[in-house]
């Protein structure tokens, strides 16, 4: 990858000179300007804000394309019937969705319509051909009645123990990118292990948008591409899009998608307050059996991240994975932008050993990073902050997710896979992407740096002792 070291005051020098030169050029008079023309520099000015801070990164020709019809074609037939539902949080609910999916698939497959309501679910199995309108209206929250204390649950699955092709929920008014117009979802404290909203499996032709989802820092991330019980890794999700979601309220080891298995899926549209929006991180077990390409042909577009983590995280687990391709990232006040990790083994027992990489053609660009206070830091990243602002934090209380502390952006891409940060050849778990164009909208960032290498770390800081009675600032 090739990279351009470009530090603030370069940058400002050059925008302090491009902005005496265009000044000198300028009509002194200005008498034969016309108004018009004075409104198009008064509105160019505007968009080109020269607080921007610019790194013109790689350009390819050689990317994936992002046309939906390449990853999802309607084939489910358009007969729709009303679901048969109690509402208001009806236990018996989950069942009885169940047993019309059942029905409705086994007749050939059709709509079925969730009307205005809450509606409480848990373990709804969904089969092929079937496709879940759900109204603006509505409101799905999990069904915790009588479920066994501390155990993980999801809300709905899709090709869990069994093959499924031509699935899909989304909002009624299906592709409309207007917030207002999708349905609701909540994941409220609760007794149990960890939640998912929806987790895919060997399932084919899938599609899933249209969802405003508020979380209360659950474990796991609410939309999951994994393994089926078979842990066949043949067995995989293939051609899927997901889109048009935004999730608050996530937890910093989690958000808004983790793709742990899967070929030709389109993310777009996808934006998280908290964690990491969109995680392509291989790290189940059941994928690390053995060095097969898991994850191939992932296309990300309009990523956003908002004082969490990250927008997008990559990071491969003893698997040499295939391409993702990942363009208009867009992240405010969050700890990174973007995260590219090193492939590494760990501690689990019985696994593959290597390390992982991702293919060198995948590619990241178009990256709109802002500054500011609000990020959820990890302990990893405290190393990146000097030693006043690093003794801060240790003393910080944490966020209510109690695994990250409220603090400060540090930059716009955290690499610890690539050469420029010292990470040398694939056993290593070290691999090179192309990295497009990024721009900072401020510089209310802990470095000053675009790409924040394992090198960027700061040392001799003194030793912070923690109070003994776990108070914290």
């Amino acid at each position: 990858m090739k990279r351009r070291s470009f530090n603030f005051f370069r940058i400002w020098l050059i925008a302090i000179f491009s902005m005496v030169f265009f000044a000198c050029s300028s009509n002194p008079s200005g008498d034969d300007v016309q108004q018009e023309d004075l409104t198009e520099e008064n509105e160019e000015e505007e968009n080109n804000n020269t607080d921007d801070l610019f790194l013109s990164g790689e350009t390819t020709t050689d990317r994936l394309t992002d046309n939906e019809d390449r990853f999802y074609e309607n084939k489910i037939p358009s007969t729709e019937v009303i679901a048969n539902l109690n509402g208001n949080c009806s236990p018996q609910d989950s069942d009885l969705l169940s047993q019309q999916i059942l029905d409705v698939s086994n007749s050939g497959g059709g709509i079925i319509r969730i009307t205005a309501g809450t509606y409480c679910f848990t373990e709804v199995v969904l089969r092929s051909n079937i496709h879940l309108k759900i109204d603006t209206d509505v409101t799905i929250q999990p069904d915790l009645v009588g479920w066994p204390s501390g155990k993980n649950l999801r809300m709905f699955l899709v090709g869990e123990d069994f093959y499924v092709e031509n699935v899909a929920i989304t909002n009624s008014d299906e592709d409309n990118m207007d917030p207002s117009t999708w349905f609701k979802a909540n994941i409220p404290e609760g007794d149990y292990g960890g939640v998912r909203f929806v987790e895919y499996g060997y399932v084919k032709n899938f599609k899933f948008s249209g969802m405003s989802l508020t979380d209360s820092y659950s474990k796991f991330s609410n939309i999951v591409l994994n393994l089926p019980s078979s842990e066949n890794v043949d067995e995989i999700s293939r051609q899927g899009v997901v889109k048009d979601i935004v999730m608050t309220g996530m937890h910093v080891g989690y958000g808004v998608v983790q793709m742990q298995s899967g070929k030709t899926v389109l993310y777009k549209n996808l934006d998280g307050e908290g964690g990491v929006t969109l995680r392509v991180e291989t790290g189940a077990a059941a994928t690390n059996q053995v060095n097969e390409i898991s994850v191939d042909d992932v296309v990300g577009r309009d990523i956003t991240s908002r004082n969490g983590d990250a927008a997008f995280n990559m990071s491969p687990h003893r698997v040499d994975q295939g391409r993702v391709d990942i363009e208009r990232v867009v992240s405010i006040n969050s700890t990174h932008a973007v995260q590219i990790a090193a492939g590494f083994i760990g501690n689990k027992p019985g696994l593959i050993e290597n390390k992982g990489t991702f293919d060198s053609r995948s590619y990241i660009g178009d990256i709109t990073v802002t500054g500011g206070e609000g990020a959820q830091v990890k302990g990893k990243d405290f190393k990146y902050f000097d030693c006043d602002d690093r003794r801060e934090l240790i003393l910080r209380c944490k966020n209510p997710d109690e695994s990250s502390t409220p603090g400060h952006s540090i930059g716009a891409i955290r690499d610890n896979a690539a050469a420029a940060g010292g990470c040398t050849g694939p056993d290593n778990g070290c691999y090179e992407v192309v990295v497009g164009d990024i721009r900072k909208k401020n510089t209310d960032f802990e470095q000053e740096d675009f790409f924040i290498f394992p090198t960027n770390a700061i040392g001799g800081c003194p030793q912070v002792t923690v109070p003994s009675d776990g108070s914290c600032n």
